[in-house]
């Protein structure tokens, strides 16, 4: 029983997740050939990393009105029924152009163009009438993560029936797709957590940011060096929260920063029972925002969650955030 239950309280739960990619993918190699690494192709493939997808044609906001319509069709859920949109990823009128026309469409964000909001369109073109569209920032690759956290909270105190969380991430053509030894895709991603529900129970969830690393460049070799201890802790505390003890975790959801990292985390942490799904960190790469839920719908897919398995999702995200998520499958 989980202390939801035991207080007699509704518990939200993740009730669909869909994504899609772009149409293209380039190899690690590749990426080093054309200098949009830091590290040698050798370097990111020992670490577990193969291709990554790369939107060249389509745009932010198209990937997250697929994923968000992808999921909608999947789910058939009564669209009326959705109180709230919450939106996370590429901003304002960058959200619109293409990579190679990012640099343009950043000027967008000192003219009147500022103010076309993509969670404001997307309420409008996926006709959720109903739904506060908000939006989340500065979250990095914990945006989505921190979506969840957010709508589980405002299901359980506004009593919200359904919420939409989205993100949708890329990198403009000159931004180079290395972030300290990892590879990142471009993706988007879309969840749909219900107020409650029976399966993917949303159990507890914990934040930890520390702002003094907020120049992520200049504290490069501070934030490696504070990584681990910090996601123990932080991995640990999502677990007790939950009311759990570590040999009860059955699965690890990570998100696909090398898989020489989550080795070393997971010997740091020591969790007796828990698996790590790893599949995706080769054939995706870091997908930003929308790792978890992409391996965790792969999971489900893939027949290695099962009903009542207990499952932690965590991420870190620049600037600097780290956050766990526990779920009851």
């Amino acid at each position: 029983m989980t202390r939801a239950e035991s207080n007699g309280r509704s518990t939200p739960a993740i009730a669909s997740i869909s994504y899609v990619f772009p149409e293209r993918s380039r190899t690690v190699g590749e990426l080093a050939g054309d200098r949009q690494l830091n590290s040698s192709a050798a370097t990111m493939e020992s670490f577990g990393f193969g291709k990554v997808h790369v939107a060249v044609t389509e745009t932010p906001y198209e990937l997250a009105l697929a994923a968000s319509t992808r999921l909608l069709d999947e789910s058939r859920v009564d669209r009326d029924s959705i109180g709230l949109l919450i939106y996370g990823g590429t901003p304002g009128s960058m959200s619109f152009a293409a990579q190679t026309d990012a640099e343009e469409a950043a000027s967008g964000l000192c003219t009147m163009s500022r103010f076309k909001f993509p969670a404001t369109r997307l309420q409008y073109d996926l006709g959720l009438h109903n739904a506060w569209p908000f939006a989340v920032d500065q979250l990095s690759c914990t945006t989505l993560l921190g979506a969840a956290r957010l709508a589980r909270s405002l299901c359980l105190t506004e009593g919200i029936e359904r919420a939409l969380c989205v993100s949708s991430e890329f990198f403009p053509a000159n931004a180079g797709r290395e972030a300290i030894f990892n590879c990142t895709s471009d993706a988007a991603c879309a969840v749909l957590i219900e107020r409650n529900g029976t399966r993917n129970r949303l159990v507890s969830a914990t934040n930890v940011t520390k702002g003094y690393y907020w120049d992520v460049e200049a504290l490069r070799d501070e934030i490696v060096a504070s990584y681990f201890p910090t996601a123990r802790h932080v991995l640990l505390r999502t677990i007790a929260d939950a009311g759990w003890e570590p040999a009860d975790v059955d699965w690890i959801i990570p998100h696909n920063v090398s898989m020489r990292s989550w080795q070393i985390l997971s010997s740091l942490v020591r969790l007796p029972r828990a698996r790590l799904f790893s599949d995706n960190i080769v054939r995706h790469g870091h997908t930003l925002a929308g790792d978890n839920f992409i391996n965790y719908r792969d999971a489900l897919d893939g027949g290695c969650i099962q009903p009542g398995q207990r499952v932690v999702l965590f991420s870190y995200g620049f600037g600097a955030h780290w956050t766990g998520i526990a779920v009851e499958a």
